[in-house]
């Protein structure tokens, strides 16, 4: 089980997503208090494994109410300078 993993019902509402590459999506999501949080990498089909620019989890999986791709999301790919936080 991966440390950090949006809830199942609300992937299968909103997926599947565009992979970048070997289960791997870049994606955005929606949480409860409205606040959108762009370029979140996301391993099949649920576990986040890391945010651009950031060092640790920075929000609760458990807020995500909507997961969607945008065309910045679609563009962008993983790189050396990503901290990978969810094992």
């Amino acid at each position: 089980m991966a440390k950090y993993e949006i809830p199942m019902d609300v992937i299968n509402r909103f997926g599947p997503f565009h992979e970048f590459h070997k289960d791997g999506s870049m994606v955005s999501v929606e949480l409860s208090n409205g606040k959108i949080i762009h370029k979140v990498l996301l391993v099949y089909p649920n576990e986040v494994f890391a945010v651009q620019g950031e060092k640790e989890m920075p929000f609760n999986e458990k807020d995500v109410v909507r997961v969607f791709q945008t065309e910045e999301d679609l563009a962008t790919s993983s790189s050396s300078d990503w901290v990978f936080f969810g094992m």
